[in-house]
């Protein structure tokens, strides 16, 4: 029993296994500081950039690997990148067929670019969907869906978080 743990230890040592969001390596290489930019929203639906642009920047001032800078003349890399849909679509119905959820989904791309030579190091393109409850009040329905496109954009931001690390 002692010998197979033993093995089971040398073999994920050797393997390169690490837990997600731990690797020291990323897709940037030896560039650190990084510049993200505002998303491009290519919906209709307002502030989405926003939700995006600041849940990147939430997820990435949390990192051991990157360092952040409000100024792009002090940059190695830009992060860029765009929301691409959104859409909120009924998901379920009671028993009075009334709306019960919705769920919002959104799409987005980003790609990470290199200073000065705008070589791209790296491109993503993820979607990511999160389910809220319909109300008979149209503000709490809008507000309801204002909040799930936040944690929607929260979500999409640290996967593309983990994207960015998992460069193996």
């Amino acid at each position: 029993m002692r010998i197979a743990a033993m093995l089971l230890l040398v073999l994920l040592a050797g393997c390169g296994y690490h837990t997600p969001g731990t690797s020291e390596n990323w897709v940037g290489g030896e560039a650190r500081i990084v510049y993200v930019q505002l998303f491009v929203n290519q919906t209709s639906d307002p502030y989405l950039e926003n939700y995006l642009t600041d849940a990147m920047v939430a997820v990435l001032s949390r990192s051991r690997v990157v360092r952040l800078t409000e100024n792009p003349q002090l940059a190695e890399v830009f992060l860029a990148g765009e929301v691409n849909s959104f859409d909120s679509s009924t998901l379920a119905y009671g028993e009075t067929d009334r709306i019960t959820f919705y769920r919002a989904t959104m799409s987005a791309a980003a790609q990470l670019v290199r200073k000065g030579s705008g070589e791209v190091l790296w491109r993503q393109s993820m979607q990511r969907s999160e389910d809220y409850p319909a109300t008979i009040n149209k503000n709490l329905q809008l507000e309801g869906e204002r909040l799930a496109a936040r944690q929607v954009a929260m979500r999409l931001a640290e996967d593309l978080y983990a994207s960015l690390l998992n460069s193996f």
